[in-house]
């Protein structure tokens, strides 16, 4: 499809190009409501309307697409954030050990332990 789009740009520019050489002829433009008249190259009468839609265009595409354009750099921005976190979280190896089950009953201290080896060597 762009391969369509392409080819008829460049038609469109040949176009254009063969009826700004052929057309050199000068025009009269008549103005309103100052009433004045000035020549201008036939060719500027055909090219000026179609540059000033294509500005206009452009303007209204720009206006009309920028809250799209907004919310998708803050998308990739997040995602951007979102793989930069989860590649430091895969880098970096768990540092805390496997926590204990809570049904499992609290160490002995060193006393009790001493205690209890005392009683049972007697």
């Amino acid at each position: 499809m762009a391969l369509i789009g392409f080819i008829c740009m460049i038609i469109f520019i040949v176009v254009i190009v063969i009826m700004t050489v052929v057309n050199t002829h000068s025009v009269d433009l008549h103005t309103w409501p100052p009433l004045q008249s000035f020549p201008v190259p036939l060719w500027t009468v055909g090219l000026a309307p179609l540059i000033f839609g294509a500005l206009i265009g452009l303007l209204v595409g720009m206006s009309s697409g920028g809250a799209a354009r907004r919310r998708a750099r803050e998308e990739r921005r997040r995602a951007d954030q979102l793989q930069r976190q989860l590649a430091a979280a895969q880098r970096v190896p768990p540092s805390e050990p496997p926590s204990v089950p809570a049904a499992l009953p609290p160490a002995m201290s060193d006393a009790n332990q001493n205690q209890l080896t005392s009683q049972q060597a007697r």
